[in-house]
């Protein structure tokens, strides 16, 4: 009777070679079991691959949809909840300008990928994420509001989207 370790070795050097999964276990970046042979040179090198390579992957509609539902629902609690300002006549400085310019186009490049169900999407809803984040943070510390109920409903809406894109991003899998 053969041993689990002996059939083992006996599936992975029987010199059968799954092409599909070598291509799955090199897009996900999974390390693999296989000897040195060409194949599994090229499956190991692919598990090296760039990050710029491993945000091309696409993802399935069902991540894209839980993404960008995550964000309408989400962000639509988040301004629902938030009072008017303590001083409506205070303007903002410049930087807390850029900082909201640069979350609505990141957040127009996530929903883009969500679109296109590519992986990258997910890495973009987490900068968007992030800095959403960082904004609510900021916000009571700036004496544009004052902290309050709303304020932990705002950051709870900020760490879920936090969570769902890096769930998505960790989660992705070809078409």
């Amino acid at each position: 009777m053969a041993t689990t370790k002996q059939q083992l070795d006996q599936l992975t050097t029987s010199g059968r070679d799954d092409d599909e999964l070598v291509a799955l276990e090199a897009a996900w970046g999974a390390p693999t079991a296989r000897p040195p042979t060409t194949t599994g040179q090229a499956a190991a090198a692919a598990a090296r691959a760039p990050l710029a390579r491993r945000l091309l992957v696409p993802i399935t509609a069902r991540w894209a949809g839980i993404g960008a539902v995550a964000w309408v629902v989400l962000l639509a609690v988040g301004i629902a909840v938030e009072p008017p300002p303590t001083n409506p006549d205070a303007v903002d400085p410049w930087f807390v300008e850029a900082v909201g310019t640069l979350l609505l186009g990141t957040l127009l490049l996530a929903f883009a990928g969500f679109w296109l169900r590519q992986r990258w999407s997910q890495a973009a809803s987490l900068v968007a994420a992030g800095m959403l984040v960082g904004s609510t943070l900021a916000c009571p510390a700036s004496g544009h509001h004052a902290v309050g109920a709303w304020w932990v409903v705002q950051l709870g809406c900020g760490l879920g989207l936090v969570a769902v894109s890096a769930l998505g991003l960790r989660r992705t899998a070809p078409r």
